[in-house]
């Protein structure tokens, strides 16, 4: 298929299609991969992923159906709250909504009808991110030494050390589990008995400078009761392990779902790659006069450039150490660049492209832009007459 024409900016994608605009903003399902199908020139791909219903049903599968644009399970149609979580799924470019399934079956096993739907007011405070087992991941403030704020000498504690006060500990490792009538399922008793877990801000505030700030694990199946105080930040449940310690970091999780089998899980290391996301900071510069957003200055060139072939030499393992999106970025920037010269009948050499600001600011040379050009599908000018920054890049 012929390029589609498209807008790229920081925070939406618009791709005209057969004549119209479709925008794909940041938080579309399908952001990610359009903006993938785009880097990879796989123009064909576009129509599928502007269609949202269509990647909801060909994400589903099992029990889960859509009708009518309502997600269904089993027949019953599902809480705006587990479909907000189908679609930060899609967000982050899963495959597999096997956590999703696990995650809906799990919360049916709850015993308790008002469990669930009080459940659901705590989980659409913030979206608390999953396990592929569909267990559900939310935070925990507790003492400095490990030990929650507050114990109940009433409370039957079924797992996990306590002490003289009725504390109980809160190592990271540790399976806390005690008697669900010990928990109180009414929700309009604020400060009552039971294991208490709160969002990212609740639990940070238990905390507190001196505290502990933790990550628990806990089951759908074993949630209790949601009181109606602090807007809702804290559950009630009868069991919960302890996975993470992030007092040093104290950042919001921010994926959809988290593995449980990376090595950082159930560890109190310091490093939360898997679990804590950057955000990716690029530079997007502005073409006003080509009416879109570039990923680098398109004009981009500076005529007198004295790059020598020595100048433009570079290491070739450079692009296996750089972040694969700032790659992505890259190879997206001089597709671009190479594909608008060549409707201009222009033919660019490596040394016009690497005056583009996006390969001027990641050190990016000729020898390496030799490399990428071809990768892309472009041809390099065979030439030996002419220095390597002087070669031009044509079409295959």
């Amino acid at each position: 298929m012929n390029k589609v024409p498209y807008i790229l900016s920081e925070n939406s994608i618009t791709i005209f299609w057969e004549g119209k605009p479709y925008t794909l903003r940041k938080d579309h399902v399908n952001f990610k991969l359009a903006k993938q199908a785009i880097i990879e020139a796989r123009y064909d791909d576009l129509g599928d992923l502007i269609d949202v219903q269509k990647a909801v049903e060909d994400f589903i599968q099992g029990d889960i159906e859509v009708k009518d644009e309502v997600v269904y399970y089993k027949g019953h149609r599902l809480h705006g709250v587990v479909v907000e979580k189908l679609l930060s799924m899609l967000r982050d470019g899963m495959k597999d909504s096997a956590p999703l399934v696990n995650f809906i079956t799990r919360l049916q096993s709850n015993p308790s009808a008002n469990s669930v739907n009080e459940l659901y007011s705590f989980l659409s405070y913030k979206e608390l991110p999953s396990t592929p087992e569909g267990k559900v991941l939310g935070y925990k403030g507790v003492q400095s030494d490990f030990w929650s704020n507050t114990g109940n000498a009433d409370t039957i504690v079924l797992q996990g050390q306590t002490n003289e006060r009725h504390q109980i500990f809160n190592g990271v490792g540790e399976t806390i589990e005690v008697a669900r009538r010990c928990v109180d399922d009414n929700k309009d008793n604020h400060c009552s008995h039971g294991l208490h877990i709160g969002s990212f801000d609740y639990a940070d505030g238990w905390a507190g400078s001196d505290g502990r700030l933790l990550v628990v694990e806990f089951d759908p199946e074993d949630a209790v009761s949601v009181p109606t105080d602090c807007d809702f930040q804290k559950l009630r449940v009868s069991k919960y392990k302890v996975v993470q310690d992030i007092t040093d970091m104290r950042q919001e999780m921010k994926r959809a779902v988290y593995e449980a089998n990376k090595p950082i899980y159930g560890s109190n290391e310091p490093d939360l790659d898997p679990y804590f996301d950057d955000e990716d900071d690029y530079d997007y510069v502005d073409d006003e006069d080509e009416g879109r957003n570039y990923l680098y200055d398109e004009d981009g060139m500076d005529d007198d450039c004295d790059h020598s072939e020595d100048d433009c030499a570079c290491d070739m393992d450079k692009t296996d150490k750089t972040d694969v999106s700032a790659q992505e970025l890259i190879d997206l920037a001089i597709r671009n660049y190479v594909e608008n010269k060549h409707d201009q009948g222009v033919f660019p050499t490596l040394k016009h492209i690497a005056d583009l600001k996006i390969c001027r600011n990641n050190s990016v040379r000729c020898k390496e832009i030799a490399y990428l050009v071809e990768k892309l599908g472009f041809a390099l000018e065979d030439n030996d007459e002419k220095i390597l920054s002087d070669l031009e890049v044509y079409s295959v």
